[in-house]
């Protein structure tokens, strides 16, 4: 569905839709910034992003918050990928990481083997996590699977709270179960279209809070069968709390 909406849209601009739409959640409705607004009280943000499209969804979302400006220097960037080491990345990877080191900072960013597994979980603020997307089938492994680890000590251990971009990390979107480890949000931010498995049994003490944002893809995709459905869910506003 995402790939064919995205062919004919623009792949940039669903990003920067989507991007967009997570930083109005942070920015507006999970109460992480105080009513005096001062950079000085808000959460620091930790954002680590897989090598998938919630990876770059959660880098143009650090790039968008930091250049709002309310969240002053305390944004970071930690990353599976490591532009450095000759690896070949996907062109919205490349591009995101381009926009993020002009704008925000290279020194804001590390790769996750290099210095950013520990970043992570020593983190006290918020991650916010895109390490993977829908589809999981297999137990996380690899750097993913570091990274998850490592975001579930800092909650446990260190009192972090965990933003999981459109699906926990780990958790099948069907089923709602998790073959492995998997992400423990505090809230979880679905994109366009709820998941069945987003509101199985087995997978609210991954889900954690659930709010869902509308991002043009379900209307664009699902047409008129659809379309008083969408209009329905979101009449009060593009983003919603589901529970």
């Amino acid at each position: 569905v995402d790939l064919d909406v995205t062919d004919k849209i623009g792949r940039i601009r669903i990003l920067e839709s989507v991007a967009t739409r997570i930083a109005d959640t942070i920015h507006y409705h999970l109460g992480l910034i105080p009513p005096s607004s001062s950079s000085d009280d808000t959460a620091p943000l930790l954002f680590v992003a897989g090598k998938g499209n919630n990876g770059a969804n959660a880098i143009a979302c650090a790039r968008i918050l930091h250049m709002r400006a309310v969240f002053g220097q305390k944004i970071r960037l930690v990353t599976l990928v490591d532009d450095e080491d000759g690896s070949i990345l996907r062109p919205n990877m490349s591009e995101q990481l381009e926009l993020f080191d002009a704008l925000v900072g290279r020194d804001k960013r590390m790769a996750i083997n290099k210095g950013g597994e520990a970043l992570i979980r020593e983190w006290k603020g918020v991650i916010v996590e895109g390490v993977l997307g829908t589809g999981i089938s297999d137990p996380p492994r690899g750097l993913s699977l570091t990274a998850i680890t490592a975001c579930n000590v800092a909650s446990a251990e260190g009192g972090a709270r965990i933003l999981a971009i459109d699906l926990p990390s780990g958790l099948n979107h069907v089923t709602g179960e998790a073959p492995g480890e998997c992400i423990r949000a505090t809230w979880t931010l679905n994109l366009h279209m709820l998941k069945e498995g987003q509101l199985e049994e087995t997978a609210v003490p991954y889900v954690g809070e659930l709010w869902s944002a509308e991002t043009a893809l379900g209307f664009n995709t699902f047409g008129d069968d659809l379309t008083p459905k969408f209009v329905a869910f979101y009449k009060d506003g593009p983003i919603q709390r589901v529970w």
